[in-house]
């Protein structure tokens, strides 16, 4: 971000109305998932949460589609961890091969 920038996303921080708490946990689900991407994934954290804020508050990105979306992935993991899960059993009954 930019000087220009920063001034900006502190305006943003400083004026917001709502619920800040709200605004810091969506933001962290938010980072979380950006982390996931390529684009983001070598960031330093601090870099990744000020751009998730700054999608917030900017309203690049809704709290539904937040939440969507960190919905929509987590059940992807559970159900890779449990298919990795059943994958390990089946293998574990297999007689051993000589």
């Amino acid at each position: 971000m930019s000087v220009k920038n920063d001034k900006e996303f502190d305006a943003k921080l400083m004026n917001f109305d709502g619920d800040r708490y709200d605004v810091v946990v969506l933001a962290s689900i938010w980072a979380k998932e950006l982390k996931k991407k390529d684009e983001y994934k070598n960031q330093p954290n601090a870099v990744v949460i000020k751009v998730a804020l700054d999608d917030i508050l900017s309203n690049r990105v809704s709290k539904d589609e937040v939440l969507r979306i960190s919905k929509e992935n987590l059940e992807a993991e559970l159900k890779a961890q449990e298919e990795a899960r059943k994958e390990a059993e089946r293998k574990a009954k297999e007689p051993m091969k000589l």
